[in-house]
C-alpha cells in the first residue's frame, strides 16, 4: 500500500511540476509559447523530464487498475475497496491539477490513459 500512495504522490508531483514549469499564457498565442520554451531551454527539458516520468508512471498505474478491474469483473459479486480508493484518489489529483492548469492536465492525463490501455497485454 505504502507503494502505491508513493506512486500517486510521484504523479501529483510530476503534474503540479509540468503545470508550473510550462507557462501557458491566455489567450494562447502559439508563438509566444514555443519562444517562451526556447528562450529557457533548461526549463523546459526538466519540464519534459518530468513530463515524461509522471506520464509513463500514471500509464502503468491506469494499466494496473484496468488489469484489476478486469480480474475482478470475472469473480462474482467481490468488491474490491481497494480499487475504488485508488480511482478516488485518481480522480482528487485529476481535479486538483484541472483547477491549476486544465490545459496541461488534460493533455497530460489524456495521454497517460491511452498509454495505459495499449500497454495491456491479453
Amino acid at each position: 500500500m505504502l507503494i502505491k500512495v508513493v506512486k500517486f504522490l510521484v504523479i501529483f508531483l510530476c503534474g503540479y511540476i509540468v503545470i508550473k514549469w510550462v507557462s501557458i499564457q491566455h489567450p494562447f498565442i502559439l508563438a509566444d509559447f514555443f519562444i517562451s520554451l526556447v528562450v529557457n531551454p533548461l526549463k523546459f527539458f526538466a519540464a519534459t523530464l518530468v513530463f515524461f516520468i509522471g506520464f509513463l508512471l500514471t500509464g502503468r498505474v491506469f494499466r494496473e487498475l484496468i488489469v484489476s478491474i478486469k480480474k475482478a469483473w470475472h469473480k462474482p459479486k467481490v468488491f474490491d475497496v481497494n480499487i475504488f480508493l485508488e480511482y478516488l484518489w485518481f480522480l482528487i489529483i485529476f481535479s486538483f491539477l484541472f483547477y491549476l492548469g486544465w490545459e496541461l492536465t488534460l493533455v497530460f492525463f489524456s495521454l497517460s490513459l491511452f498509454y495505459g490501455m495499449i500497454s495491456i497485454e491479453r
